[in-house]
């Protein structure tokens, strides 16, 4: 019987059979108080279910299991089925840092499936195969974010639906934000096909977990308190935040300069200047010389109509790690993307010597080395 039930009876029978509608209302009422009177004990709950049972339900058709080629040979008669099941065995760092065993990553595994959102990256695993190729992703996202989270007191890294994703596949989200793409509905996130979400924003739990590895955040001692709760870090991704005169002029709050610091990590490019930082502690440690870069660029602006500089990959630099290009061959400075400001020729000066001459200038600036032409 459902609970609808007096009421779906009460509504379907004419005013003139009251007295019998009255007594099946009773009779109903009787029936609940002797149900919960009974001493038999109630029935058995998903948590009693047997893993025969578990795959024959609802639940057993949300999940595969991966073969036991990446399970350490472990199959579902390895696990207790009923127990690998709800989002709390992953959804929080501490459930997480438990997570060690081969049969805990297994189980979260499971879950991970059960759980997932069809709106949301990777669609149920249609068969065995998909399952054995997705599940050592997931156990190292797990790896991953409790590694991050034992490196940082400030951020909380989560596994979310990255966690089975190739880098491939990660990409095409990544890709939106970093003018790689032409996916610019917000990563695509918690949207029916067809709405319109142009206007959506990740949440900052996605892009800490998409860009884990491009950017870190530095301390609040250094950024005026301010943490990841403080940004809409899905604004902090465009190197349009800092690669322009006009935008730098604008920038003067510290959400700005921090907003535009993760930006500048994020877009940072291999084999130019510093890599991506490994820790919480070497970002506390760039960031203030970004902020004194971007000040300094701003007041270098100011003073010359011919040129024009930019905030790159010196800015995070100390005056020793920026010293050994002031003294090098500036043949090829275009390399190091940097801008000139040349102005087309309005003025005398040859383009070649123009370029060579800003470049030297602007390095010299950021080195805080002194030369004379």
């Amino acid at each position: 019987l459902h609970s609808h039930s007096p009421k779906y009876l009460s509504s379907g029978i004419n005013a003139e059979y009251g007295g019998a509608n009255a007594m099946l209302k009773f009779l109903w009422l009787l029936a609940l108080a002797t149900l919960v009177r009974s001493d038999d004990p109630p029935p058995p709950g998903d948590e009693d279910q047997t893993n025969e049972e578990f795959l024959s339900s609802l639940f057993g058709d949300l999940f595969k299991m991966p073969g036991t080629t990446v399970t350490d040979g472990l199959t579902t008669d390895d696990l207790t089925l009923a127990e690998c099941k709800g989002a709390d065995i992953y959804n929080t760092e501490e459930a997480v840092a438990e997570i060690d065993t081969e049969e805990e990553y297994l189980c979260a595994f499971i879950a991970y499936q059960i759980n997932k959102d069809k709106d949301y990256g990777i669609g149920q695993y249609t068969d065995e195969a998909e399952a054995t190729r997705r599940y050592p992703y997931f156990k190292k996202c797990v790896q991953d974010v409790n590694k991050w989270n034992s490196e940082s007191e400030n951020t909380v890294f989560e596994v979310n639906f990255f966690c089975d994703m190739t880098e491939e596949e990660r990409g095409v989200y990544s890709s939106a934000h970093t003018g790689g793409g032409d996916r610019q509905e917000g990563f695509g996130l918690g949207s029916a096909a067809g709405d319109d979400t142009s206007s959506e924003k990740p949440p900052n739990s996605v892009i800490l977990q998409l860009f884990a590895e491009k950017f870190k955040m530095p301390s609040p001692s250094v950024a005026g308190g301010l943490t990841t709760d403080g940004l809409t870090l899905a604004d902090c991704v465009d190197p349009a935040l800092y690669d322009s005169e006009e935008v730098l002029e604008e920038m003067d709050e510290e959400e700005e300069y921090l907003c535009a610091f993760v930006a500048f990590q994020i877009n940072k490019v291999d084999g130019e200047g510093l890599p991506h930082y490994s820790n919480e502690a070497e970002a506390t440690k760039r960031y203030p010389l970004f902020k004194e870069c971007v000040d300094y660029v701003k007041g270098l602006n100011t003073e010359t109509d011919m040129t024009e500089f930019g905030v790159n990959f010196f800015c995070d630099m100390t005056t020793e790690e920026k010293r050994p290009y002031s003294s090098g061959d500036y043949e090829h400075y275009g390399e190091f993307g940097l801008g000139s400001g040349y102005d087309g020729g309005a003025s005398e000066t040859d383009a070649a010597e123009m370029h060579t001459t800003s470049y030297i200038i602007l390095t010299a600036a950021l080195a805080n080395v002194f030369i004379v032409f």
